[in-house]
């Protein structure tokens, strides 16, 4: 089922070019109000009854409902000559996958205004704008217009027009002055990772332990406070500030710089059931990332063999928001991970298949694991075993578990 939800998603709504239709479907939404929509529709209906042979009624509300449109189009002709803005930064605060977000502009009046309000159009089908309510705006005045979006799934979408509404004097039309576009990023809502036992554990756990005890990896130079976290040395332990606030805190050191681990996220998605699940690997790589930014343990950070520079939380969820979204059409084809320059921290792969690598020391994979796979699991009550199968180096991660409408995703999960 999951997957024919996919599928049915992952058709394109909205086409590459406009053409005369897509013109009209966006003069519809920009250039008409509620009151607008429920007028022009009224006069379509009167049209299809006044088929009904004798209803001659229809057809003579149907003409006088064209001539008051008619007569209203002078009249937003001067709204949109009369009515002069000075526009000025669009800002989009990036939101999370299925979340809402606000646009702001700063508009300023040349002319006394009665209303306005601000919207978004020319925008991919799965966000939707909430206009607030109209407003007066003196000449001369400066106000910052807010409109709310209602996101769906993850990525870099385009804005393309954001816009002062000013409705005509009948209120049925109205004028829409671009303000020009923007970028709206939707971030992936990560996994929430409690404990990451996996990634010391094993042959290839030798290697990212000493990454998680500060004693083995610090400098000399003192550079602050922070609180204790799992794996901490004792000795590190700031017993001034334990003593103050009544909970561990952990002297920090400046480490060597470039040091850390290495994450590779491998995006090829060959079949439709890789397809289904990009997603879910995507948001998987999210809570991985966070836990090793948390830690400040990330030293690099690949998407296939492309490197990316992410020095917070924040550069993590632009680089992952902007990987496209699996399509029908077309395929990432698997390929081995081979950097430009040899890493030389451990190297931690996920992906939606393992491969062998002697660059990577550990792997996660995203699969939809089946029914079967599962109840081999059932034996076990501990949380580890009924998250993933695990197998030396190498951890299959179940895919339901972190789907977007999936309890489980706002919760903390083991590793």
């Amino acid at each position: 089922m999951e997957r024919i939800k996919w599928i049915f998603s992952a058709i394109p709504r909205a086409p590459r070019r406009a053409g005369l239709l897509m013109r009209l479907y966006y003069r519809w939404f920009e250039n008409f109000t509620p009151a607008g929509h429920a007028a022009a529709a009224l006069m379509m209906l009167a049209m299809f009854a006044g088929i009904v042979p004798g209803f001659w009624a229809a057809w003579i509300f149907c003409g006088l409902d064209f001539l008051f449109f008619l007569a209203l189009v002078p009249s937003l002709f001067l709204t949109s000559k009369k009515n002069r803005f000075e526009f000025g930064e669009i800002v989009v605060a990036p939101a999370y996958e299925g979340g809402e977000t606000l646009v702001h502009l700063t508009v300023t009046a040349l002319n006394q205004m009665d209303a306005v309000s601000l919207g978004c159009f020319r925008m991919d089908p799965g966000i939707k704008c909430t206009e607030p309510e109209l407003r007066p705006l003196a000449m001369g005045e400066t106000a910052n217009l807010q409109c709310k979006l209602h996101v769906g799934g993850r990525g870099a979408y385009r804005l393309s027009k954001v816009a002062a509404i000013v409705p005509e004097i009948q209120g049925m039309l109205r004028w829409a002055a671009s303000a020009g576009s923007a970028e709206l990023l939707v971030f992936p809502r990560p996994v929430k990772i409690q404990s990451f036992a996996f990634l010391t554990s094993g042959a290839g756990g030798m290697a990212f332990a000493p990454l998680l005890m500060p004693s083995l990896t610090r400098g000399f130079d003192f550079v602050g406070v922070r609180e204790y976290r799992e794996g901490d040395s004792l000795r590190d332990l700031h017993h001034k500030a334990f003593a103050r606030y009544g909970r561990p805190f952990t002297k920090e050191f400046e480490t060597e710089r470039g040091a850390g681990a290495v994450l590779v996220l491998d995006v090829s998605a060959e079949t439709v059931q890789e397809k289904s699940i990009f997603e879910n690997l995507i948001r998987m790589a999210a809570g991985v990332g966070v836990w090793f930014v948390d830690r400040e343990i990330l030293g690099r950070f690949f998407v296939n063999d492309e490197e990316i520079a992410v020095n917070n939380i924040q550069d993590l969820f632009v680089a992952l928001s902007r990987i496209p979204r699996s399509s029908l059409v077309k395929t990432v084809k698997k390929h081995l991970w081979s950097p430009a320059a040899r890493p030389m921290g451990p190297v931690l792969r996920m992906g939606l298949r393992p491969e062998t690598n002697s660059l990577v020391h550990k792997q996660i994979v995203v699969a939809d694991l089946s029914k079967s796979a599962q109840s081999s699991l059932a034996s076990s009550s501990s949380a580890h075993s009924r998250l993933a199968l695990s197998s030396d180096d190498v951890l299959f991660v179940d895919a339901s578990l972190f789907s977007l409408k999936n309890a489980n995703l706002g919760k903390e999960v083991s590793l």
